[in-house]
Parts: C-alpha cells; sequence; structure tokens
C-alpha cells in the first residue's frame, strides 16, 4: 500500500514538472517566436504532444467513455471521406509517418495485438482532443487580441495535427472493433 502511494506520488509528480516546464518554455517561447507565428504554432503543437505523452504514459487512463464509442453516421466511414480523411492518410504516406509508425508499432493480426491497438486509436485521440481544446483556446484568445487573420497558423496547425488525426482514430476504430469482435467468436468447425 505504501509503495503504491510513493508509486502514485511519483507518477503525478513527473506530470506536474513536466507540466510546469512546458508551460515555462511555452510562455518563454511565445516572447521570443510571438504567439501569432508558425514557428510557436509548430512548436506548440509538439510540446503539447510531448506533454500528454508524458501524462497518458504515467497515468494511464482507461479511456472507455461513451465518447470513444461510434455513432451509427461513423460506422460507414462516409461521412470521414468527405471529410478528407483519406487526403489525410495519404499524406501521412508520403511524409514517412505511416513507414515509421507501423515500425515502431507493426500491427499484427492476432488478438491481444488488435485490442491493444483499439486502445491506442482511444490514446491518441484523447490526446489529440485535449490538444485541440488547448490550442482552441488559443486562437480564441489570438483572435480576440490581435484578429482572426493572425490566428492562422495556429487554426492550421491545429486542424492538421490534431482534428485530421481524430477523425482518422475515429474513421479506424470501427473497422478494428468489427475485426476484434469477429476473432472473439469461436470459430465453427
Amino acid at each position: 500500500m505504501v509503495i503504491a502511494r510513493k508509486n502514485l506520488f511519483l507518477k503525478w509528480s513527473i506530470v506536474l514538472l513536466t507540466t510546469i516546464g512546458i508551460g515555462l518554455f511555452l510562455l518563454t517561447f511565445s516572447h521570443f517566436a510571438g504567439v501569432t507565428s508558425g514557428l510557436f504554432s509548430w512548436t506548440l503543437n509538439f510540446s503539447l504532444m510531448f506533454w500528454i505523452t508524458v501524462a497518458e504514459s504515467q497515468l494511464h487512463p482507461s479511456l472507455h467513455s461513451a465518447y470513444f464509442n461510434n455513432h451509427a453516421f461513423e460506422k460507414s466511414g462516409k461521412i470521414y471521406a468527405a471529410l478528407g480523411v483519406h487526403w489525410f492518410r495519404w499524406l501521412l504516406v508520403i511524409s514517412g509517418w505511416e513507414k515509421l509508425s507501423q515500425k515502431n508499432n507493426p500491427v499484427r493480426k492476432t488478438l491481444p495485438a488488435l485490442q491493444q491497438f483499439e486502445r491506442a486509436t482511444r490514446v491518441s485521440e484523447f490526446g489529440h482532443s485535449v490538444i485541440a481544446i488547448i490550442i482552441f483556446a488559443l486562437t480564441v484568445f489570438v483572435c480576440i487580441k490581435y484578429s482572426v487573420k493572425e490566428a492562422f497558423w495556429l487554426i492550421l496547425f491545429n486542424v492538421l495535427l490534431n482534428i485530421y488525426p481524430i477523425l482518422v482514430q475515429r474513421y479506424n476504430r470501427p473497422r478494428l472493433r468489427r475485426l476484434v469482435q469477429k476473432l472473439q467468436q469461436p470459430s465453427v468447425v
């Protein structure tokens, strides 16, 4: 019990120190680059990705919320195709991201591997959603203080680095869940 508390304290300490460190870094960086610059927007996104990765790896949230269930209109994937998810997946392939991702986390067609991959879609969607909300709040601030035009880089990078990845996860999850269900059913011989 004491060890578990110390472990939990250590994990929360790591998350808190990372949060403070990233916050101070971004605050300092914003003074040099300016909150309306492309460089700041790019750095903000990747700093927040680092932060959410540390937080998730330390705290391992369950992510069993009904939010992650797909709605009827999502199951066919047509809505995501209309929103350009295939174009974004093509960008991931030509940028080399897909190859790097497959190399680090190859997809195996075993039940435990597919269940782990399905959870990874929830982790990714959760992380990108948190980041998108934070950047949206900053975007509103920039629009009020400066102008919508000055928020261009924040909007662009939020869409490309957070909104589209969320759409990809929501597009992939129903297919993964169907495959998991199929593998869970006893085979009839």
